[in-house]
């Protein structure tokens, strides 16, 4: 998949889950929040940034 945004990853999904069911109407929210927590599991937990200079100890 090309380097897609994480709204596009999810709208992507949730547009292939609605296909599946049959294009039911009246559903969006629910597709997108099914997308949006496939989405978030597929791409892991956010890794915590380095720290910033202002945190770094000093050498003393």
């Amino acid at each position: 998949m090309p380097d897609l945004t994480f709204a596009e990853r999810i709208r992507e999904r949730a547009h292939q889950l609605w296909q599946q069911d049959g294009s039911l109407e009246g559903c969006a929210d629910e597709y997108w929040q099914i997308a949006r927590a496939l989405v978030e599991r597929e791409l892991g937990p956010p890794t915590p940034p380095g720290p910033v200079e202002s945190d770094a100890v000093a050498p003393g």
